[in-house]
């Protein structure tokens, strides 16, 4: 997954490393680790999807022909990918991400209406919801 995300930074134009994990956090909030990333470019360039450069003492990295047909090829899976990462978890469970996207509109449309009162109440709630649902996804099942 994160060779996509990297090789999907790169279609921009050729970057360092720091660069890259910046695009991808820029683009999907999500950073991930350089103990990651390099290893990843690494393969990517074993794969002959991508090359380095020295530049100003940094390596640069870009995508070669071969790394842009890949991403081509695999445009369904890559676009999956690209997805997840820009949709919240729960639209993965559509009623479920309904209902939790409803709740919290709920309550940040009406902050101005709430006292610490009324917070605490709701958050005592949110805690009792919490527990009940993790009872449900968690029970037994009987046979």
């Amino acid at each position: 997954m994160l060779k996509y995300l990297i090789m999907g930074a790169l279609k921009e134009g050729a970057l360092n490393g720091y660069d890259i994990i910046r695009a991808i956090e820029s683009k999907y909030s999500y950073s991930p680790s350089p103990d990651v990333v390099y290893p990843t470019l690494q393969l990517l360039q074993d794969q002959g999807f991508v090359t380095v450069t020295e530049h100003e003492g940094k390596n640069v990295y870009a995508l070669t022909s071969e790394g842009t047909h890949h991403l081509e090829t695999h445009r369904e899976h890559v676009e999956r990918i690209r997805a997840r990462f820009t949709r919240p978890a729960w639209d993965f469970v559509p009623g479920v991400g309904k209902r939790m996207g409803a709740l919290a509109g709920t309550i940040m449309s009406n902050y101005a209406c709430l006292d610490e009162s009324k917070i605490d109440r709701i958050e005592k709630t949110l805690d009792e919801t919490r527990r009940h649902i993790s009872d449900i996804i968690f029970e037994e099942r009987e046979e």
